[in-house]
């Protein structure tokens, strides 16, 4: 009796906790109940006894918040745009489509396991149980933007969650390439300085390895160990020349997803400039210019064992890139943010460890040019031999109007991405990580359930994709690692341009992991990224505006870090707030313009910019309406670093190419940037070459054109004191630059309507931080041994609103707290989230 009425009150108790699932799957094993509570930001924290149900859980909350967002997601990432919105989307339906290849991903899903293939589907079961609910009341629970586009949400299958993962982290954040934008600025700079003296100056405006470029890991923990060997090959070939651009890449001349091609057109000298003045991009147009992050350990922290920061950028949209969730149940214990509609939680913690990411860019894709029969289109020469292409039919149906064929090739190193006919070169895409896609993706979610390093490390050596990783735990250690598969490529590849197909430059091989920049707690006693480089002698993407060298904003953290003994949590926030706020070029540039006025006179216009900007302390205040910035240093280096630029790379790079390197970084519209600001690339070379004969890139070309650096440096101030009094007078007071606002877009990353057009939500101080931010704190000195964490993740955790038009109340319930750098608690164990729960719903799942 007495152990009869013990069970009854330990059921009692589940029911309470939510974890009256565990009970209900003894007692009906094909049904069983799924708990989501919610705290006071509607975080949603998931409660089920297996892998299915816990996902089900996931998929199901998730699909109540961002079903509109998560639907455009689906259709962005597998080129179905133009099915819902109509013919103006087949252009970029067609290029998405043509860079995946849909079976390697099915074969890559039928080969998981079990449990994995349990947790991609039952995220998209709760998703579709979602979709059911809201079509027995359509009137209540249909997102309004589907009513006001026209259409309804669509089933989602195993497939469709793998391939926003596949469609956003692989094919954009680790497949950037700009091998042909590079061929193509190799070939202007021929035609005006022949080709010796052109490798000579593009070397110098694109160098490969930087011997002195800030690292994460510092120069006396260790070198890379697979440093490049023998002399880079000369170049084989030319861009090929068109009289008028193939449909394909008058569409890349206009920008439509944010890529951008070179030519000599001048739709595409017109983009170049438009896409840089709106801006001040200093890489691919509308891409963001990633995230950073630091930790620190045991002997630098404060009132805890280790500290974790976190600040992801993917740009700014509403609904938010990122999306709040805790995973309770079948061996998860876990809470964080993470993409939406990504399984894994890519920001977060466990009850033993917490981990952090940043974009990595190694280059792990090449671009190969590929010979094709002139009678057989579809063969191409590999090793003597024609081999005819895989290919592939699409059909793409187009809203209100007829479907259209698409057929896409691949050859056996990628898919072809672009074909001239008129030379007969196709470029293929070759990716090191391609079919390991959905592996990389089942490596992130089961870091979730890593409780020490050696544990970590193994998922870390599955992650395929070009991230950098990042670990902390409770007793104070602290890791990293560049992950990512790389190709071993033969002596002599320059995998800053394209090479022949026809197999002398194939790969040998992927690098082992163990050849990854990585490192457990060092000497320093933490670490810290910004996109920089890894290690010593790594070789950088070749992306022709991501430059690793001695000019990097990673020192704007990494210096106020070494600056303190210790940190503790309100240290480590403290250095968000500030490098959000600085100006990133004054640090650099203010050295050589002392040195170049420190012989004029007192009352010398120059000098007395040069004396404002070295009181100045980088810092952009905003003024009290929000219009303008307090000081006029941010409109002093902007005038001034314009001419600069100007005067020199604008010079010596022939147009349009010149935009690249004459963006300053400054000049935006009022939309502001769509992602954190960068120093730019012109910025970078002009820096190395204001170094004088130590600079590491040769100077083939003097940018100075034979005047003394000092004069040129005298120059530009002239013309920027001119400027800026035309501008705002002769009192300097006034010189108040109008303020950088930031905007919540709602379009998504890759161009296209996630939200309705008037969704878009503004704040007037642009802020250089992530999409969202999360502070990890690690043994707190309150709790030994626990986990605290806190986040922000704008405008707010729903992006729902309903067909009257009424929002959800967590619809933007967080602009506020990332406005003003605050942040709310995350919880993870069973008697907190109660304790913060505001609501609580039950699913019955059947399998």
């Amino acid at each position: 009796m007495i152990i009869k009425r013990l069970w009854k009150i330990f059921q009692a108790i589940l029911v309470a906790t939510g974890l009256a699932c565990c009970i209900c799957a003894q007692a009906e094993p094909k049904r069983a109940m799924v708990v989501i509570k919610r705290d006071e930001y509607g975080v949603p924290h998931i409660y089920a006894s297996d892998t299915y149900r816990l996902f089900y859980g996931y998929g199901y909350a998730l699909a109540e918040d961002r079903l509109f967002q998560m639907e455009m997601a689906k259709r962005s990432t597998q080129g179905t745009v133009s099915q819902v919105l109509g013919k103006k989307f087949v252009v970029y339906d067609q290029e998405v489509r043509r860079n995946y290849w849909p079976a390697s991903i099915h074969q890559q899903i039928s080969a998981l396991s079990s449990a994995e293939k349990d947790i991609l589907q039952g995220y998209a079961d709760g998703i579709n149980a979602q979709i059911k609910h809201i079509a027995r009341h359509p009137r209540d629970l249909m997102p309004r933007q589907f009513n006001d586009l026209g259409f309804t949400p669509q089933a989602w299958s195993a497939f469709d969650v793998a391939m926003v993962f596949v469609g956003t982290m692989a094919n954009r954040f680790s497949d950037a390439n700009s091998e042909i934008d590079n061929l193509a600025l190799l070939t202007a700079l021929g035609d005006r300085y022949g080709e010796k003296r052109a490798m000579g100056l593009f070397n110098q405006l694109k160098w490969w390895v930087h011997p002195d470029a800030r690292t994460t890991i510092a120069q006396s923990d260790g070198a890379y160990s697979v440093a490049p060997k023998g002399k880079l090959a000369p170049m084989v070939y030319r861009l090929p020349r068109f009289d008028s651009p193939p449909p394909m890449l008058e569409r890349l001349a206009r920008g439509d997803d944010g890529r951008l091609l070179a030519l000599t057109a001048d739709a595409n000298r017109q983009e170049i400039a438009r896409q840089y003045l709106h801006s001040g991009s200093n890489g691919l147009a509308g891409f963001p210019t990633t995230s950073n992050i630091w930790l620190i350990g045991k002997k630098k922290a404060r009132d805890a064992q280790a500290l974790l920061l976190n600040g992801p950028q993917f740009g700014w949209f509403n609904p938010a890139y990122t999306y709040g969730i805790g995973l309770h149940g079948a061996g998860f214990n876990v809470v964080g943010n993470t993409p939406f509609a990504y399984p894994a939680i890519l920001f977060g913690h466990n009850d033993k460890i917490a981990w952090g990411a940043t974009a990595g860019f190694g280059d792990n894709v090449d671009i190969f040019a590929e010979t094709v029969d002139p009678q057989r289109p579809d063969y191409y020469r590999h090793n003597g031999r024609w081999l005819k292409m895989l290919s592939r039919t699409d059909t793409i149906d187009i809203k209100d109007s007829l479907p259209q064929q698409l057929k896409v090739y691949r050859t056996l190193h990628g898919n072809v991405i672009r074909y001239d006919p008129a030379t007969h070169i196709a470029y293929s895409k070759a990716r090191a990580w391609e079919g390991q896609e959905v592996a990389s993706l089942m490596a992130w979610v089961f870091q979730m359930q890593a409780s020490n390093w050696r544990q970590w490390q193994q998922q870390a050596a599955r992650q395929a994709l070009t991230i950098n990783w990042y670990y902390a735990d409770v007793q104070g250690n602290i890791g990293y690692a560049h992950t990512g598969a790389y190709p071993r490529r033969r002596a002599g590849h320059d995998p800053r341009l394209p090479v022949p197909g026809s197999g002398e430059w194939d790969w040998q091989g992927i690098l082992p992991f163990k050849s990854n920049p990585q490192i457990y707690n060092p000497p320093s006693n933490y670490i810290v990224n910004w996109n920089n480089s890894p290690q010593q002698g790594y070789p950088a993407t070749d992306l022709f505006a991501f430059l690793w060298g001695r000019a990097d904003r990673v020192d704007e953290i990494d210096r106020r870090i070494a600056a303190r003994p210790t940190l503790d949590r309100h240290d480590a926030w403290q250095i968000l707030q500030e490098t959000s706020r600085s100006d990133l070029n004054v640090r650099l540039f203010l050295p050589f313009i002392v040195q170049a006025t420190q012989g004029l006179p007192v009352t010398d216009p120059r000098r007395q910019l040069a004396q404002i900007l070295k009181n100045w302390n980088g810092k952009n205040q905003l003024s009290a309406d929000g219009r303008s910035y307090t000081q006029p240093g941010s409109a002093i280096m902007d005038a001034w670093l314009t001419s600069m630029l100007d005067r020199t790379l604008g010079a010596v790079v022939p147009a349009p190419f010149d935009l690249w390197y004459r963006a300053s970084g400054y000049k935006t519209t009022q939309d502001g940037p769509t992602g954190s600001l960068n120093i730019s690339t012109g910025s970078k070379i002009l820096y190395e070459a204001l170094q004088g004969p130590p600079s590491a890139p040769v100077q083939e070309i003097d940018l100075f054109q034979g005047q003394p650096p000092e004069a040129v440096v005298r120059a530009a101030l002239q013309q920027a004191y001119q400027q800026l009094t035309e501008r705002y007078g002769t009192s300097v007071v006034d010189w108040k630059s109008p303020a950088m606002h930031l905007t919540f877009r709602a379009n998504n990353f890759l161009g296209i309507p996630q939200a309705g057009s008037k969704e878009a939500l503004h704040q007037a101080e642009y802020q250089n931080r992530g999409t969202a931010n999360t502070l990890i704190v690690l043994s707190p000195s309150l709790a030994p041994g626990k986990i605290r964490a806190f986040d922000v993740v704008a405008p707010g955790q729903s992006g729902f609103i309903a067909p009257d038009g009424v929002r959800s109340v967590h619809y933007q319930d967080q602009l506020g707290l990332y406005q003003n750098f605050s942040y709310k608690a995350l919880w993870l164990d069973r008697i907190n989230v109660q304790a913060h729960s505001r609501s609580q719903q039950q699913l019955s799942v059947e399998r």
